[in-house]
Parts: structure tokens; sequence; C-alpha cells
């Protein structure tokens, strides 16, 4: 996946508590200060703050139901080092995942999940921050970064709907809808695997397939493969673990670190929505 920084945000990065003072707190002198360090003014209608209060909640559950241990302890130690990865804010004042989730709220409240999580519809929001025609049509592009390989394979499914089918990669790649459909195919492939295949219980198996749409299938199945030959206990916080020991070791791998910081930038992301609107 493209580096997830925004091409757009400011080069002064705001300390998490210093952020969250801002947003939450007033501030008489705000006038007098530079536009970059103003507090975030919502426009969220009540509506799409409850959504993305629900957003939390789920996500919580899940870490909750899947971490524990050693596994939890490195979750959060990442969670933190990573949370400014999400405080950017432009020159008016504005944050990148904020304005993401405000754009998109009108569509992602309209969207069939299926009975998937809700919180992957946090995912574009890290991927392009919500922007269509983010990355390179060569790879990774649109709103969900897909490859253009990745959406070829799902056209060439017999249960891919008619509209996947009959249009182009760069054409799905770039609507909202129909990017959005193509990734749920994709991350139910994998839910599927982890959850019928492997009989991880629900909630791992969601992470282990969001895990694998930022790293890759082939890279988890392998490292878990890895954990049985060890000996391993093979769950989702073991996992998480096995990962970040791993990738502590080979700190130059900066696909290992996406996908040790893809969950934890995810929950830092939905916290910052719901503490700043």
């Amino acid at each position: 996946m493209p580096s997830n920084t925004p091409r757009f945000v400011s080069r002064t990065l705001l300390p998490s508590s210093l952020f969250l003072a801002l947003a939450l707190a007033p501030n008489p002198a705000q006038s007098t200060m530079p536009a970059w360090r103003q507090p975030y003014k919502s426009t969220l209608n009540p509506a799409a703050k409850h959504f993305a209060r629900n957003q939390l909640s789920l996500f919580r559950r899940f870490l909750d139901s899947s971490l524990r241990g050693d596994g939890k302890k490195v979750f959060l130690q990442v969670a933190g080092a990573v949370r400014n990865n999400v405080g950017w804010r432009n020159d008016l004042g504005r944050n990148a995942y904020n304005e993401a989730f405000r754009l998109s709220y009108p569509f992602v409240k309209t969207v069939e999940l299926e009975g998937m999580p809700n919180i992957i519809l946090l995912m574009p929001y890290l991927e392009s921050q919500w922007n269509g025609h983010a990355g390179e049509r060569a790879r990774d592009y649109g709103y969900w970064q897909l490859g253009r390989y990745v959406v070829e394979e799902i056209q060439s499914l017999d249960y891919a709907p008619t509209e996947l089918k009959k249009n182009h990669p760069d054409r799905i790649r770039s609507d909202a809808s129909l990017s959005t459909k193509a990734a749920q195919i994709h991350l139910r492939r994998y839910w599927y695997y982890f959850a019928k295949v492997r009989n991880f219980p629900d909630s791992d198996a969601w992470l282990f397939a969001i895990t694998a749409y930022n790293w890759g299938s082939g890279n988890v199945k392998r490292m878990i493969a890895e954990m049985e030959s060890k000996g391993i206990a093979v769950n989702f916080s073991n996992f998480y673990h096995y990962l970040h020991a791993i990738q502590q070791r080979n700190p130059s791998d900066k696909s290992m670190k996406a996908a040790v910081e893809y969950l934890p930038n995810l929950w830092s992301i939905v916290q910052l929505i719901v503490a700043t609107n």
C-alpha cells in the first residue's frame, strides 16, 4: 500500500495530549493562533456522530475480545506510538480523516454491510483519505487502494455482480459504490478463510482479514504456519505479538511495519473522529 500520509497536510505535528486538549477545550485566544492549531469545528450532524460512536464501540469490542496478555500490551504500545499519525491538520485547521468521514458519510450510511462489521468503512479513510483518485493506476488506486489485478480477479468470480464485471478496473476503483463492493468481496473472502477454514472466532477472523487486506493473505498465512511450526498457539493476539516481534528485528521492512501499524492506525482514526466531533 502507498504511504497513508495526506499530501496536503501541515508539516507541524501535534503531540497527542496537546491535540486532544485543543480539540476538546475552548480557547479564548484562538483567533491569534496559527490556523493549523485551531480546534477542529465539527460539521457533522447527530446521525453521523452516532454512526462514528457505534464504530468506536464495535471496534473496542473486537479488540477486547481478541487481544489479551502480551498481544494486548504490544497493540496498545503501538497504538500510542502511531496516534500522532492521524493528527495532521492543514492550514485551515482541518484534519484529513475528519474530512474524509464528513465527505463519505452520505455514502457510507447507505452501504449494505451484508453482515460485515461497520469498522471496515474506516479503511478507505486510512487508504486514501476518501479520495477516488489517490494512488497510481498501475498499482494501488482509488478509495480502497485496490490493485488492478485484485479487481480483475474479483471480476472473474461467478458471483461477482454484473456492475463489477462490466466496468473497467480503473472505473471500479475510482467509484465509491463500485470500489466498496469490490473491497467487500475481497475482505469477505479473507474472512471466510479465517472463520470457516481455520475456524478462528469471528472477531479474530475479521482482524486477520483486515490485516491481510493490507499485508496480503499470503504473508499472514505464512506467518501463521511459522507460528505453528514453533508450537505457538495461533490466535490473533499471539499473531499480533509475534508479528510485532519479527518487525522489531527487521525495522527496514516497510511492508511489515505497515502491517503492525494498520489496525492501530484505524483505531486511532475512529477515536479521533469521535473525540473531535
